[in-house]
This record gives structure tokens, C-alpha cells and sequence, in this order.
């Protein structure tokens, strides 16, 4: 694996979330479907039970893509940069739920934001061909 198609492939991720985030949005500013979690605290529970399991799933990733990638198939290489730009992309499968089911676009923006934090994890610490 490149960097530079470990960066493309983040990026690719990163795009998807923006997109899929903003549809997410989209359709709570519209009103096309009712919030159904009205009460701030059970709100503020879900938001953090999804940002911890989020960001407790980055290590593991990370840890699973670099097995991948030391793998002997020579096809491995190409299953890590795939699992890459999911990795980077489910920041916002995580934020799509909090925000249909609460309405606070602007904290759910911050849980799909995560999948920065991701790129940034897959850039650093993803080994590169040397």
C-alpha cells in the first residue's frame, strides 16, 4: 500500500460521509419524518454511547487493516484499502441515527466529524510499501 492510495481512499470515505451526513440533515430540516427522542437526556445517553463505541472502533481498525495488510495474498493490500474508505465512511452510519431519531444536526455533525479523526488514524499509522 502507497500513501497516496491510502489518502485517496480516506478521502473517498471522508466524501461519503459528508454526502450521506448531509442527506441525514436534509431530511430533519425538511420535517420528513417526526423526531422521535424529545428528551435531552435520553439524547445526550444515545450521543455518547455512539461517540465512545465510535472512537473505542478506532484501534481495533487500525490494528485490523494493518493485519490485512501484512498479509502474504497479494490481493490483501487491495481488501485494506477497501476497508479503509468503509473505516473512514461509518463515522456517519454512527451519526445518521442520532440525528434522524433526535433532530440536533449540529452534535450529530460532530459525531459524523469523527470520520476526520479516522482518516487522520489511517494515514499515521497505516504502514505504507517501503
Amino acid at each position: 500500500m502507497s500513501r497516496p492510495n491510502i489518502v485517496l481512499t480516506g478521502l473517498v470515505g471522508l466524501v461519503g460521509s459528508v454526502l450521506f451526513t448531509a442527506f441525514c440533515i436534509l431530511v430533519i430540516v425538511q420535517g420528513w419524518i417526526p423526531i422521535i427522542l424529545t428528551s435531552p437526556l435520553v439524547g445526550w445517553g444515545v450521543f455518547l454511547f455512539l461517540a465512545i463505541f465510535s472512537v473505542a472502533e478506532i484501534p481495533v481498525m487500525i490494528f485490523g487493516m494493518r493485519r490485512i495488510a501484512a498479509s502474504a495474498n497479494p490481493r490483501a493490500k487491495y481488501v485494506a484499502l477497501l476497508t479503509n474508505v468503509g473505516f473512514t465512511f461509518f463515522a456517519s452510519v454512527y451519526a445518521a441515527p442520532f440525528i434522524l431519531l433526535t433532530g440536533n444536526v449540529w452534535a450529530g455533525a460532530a459525531l459524523a466529524a469523527l470520520s476526520l479523526a479516522r482518516f487522520i488514524a489511517a494515514v499515521v499509522f497505516l504502514p505504507t510499501a517501503t
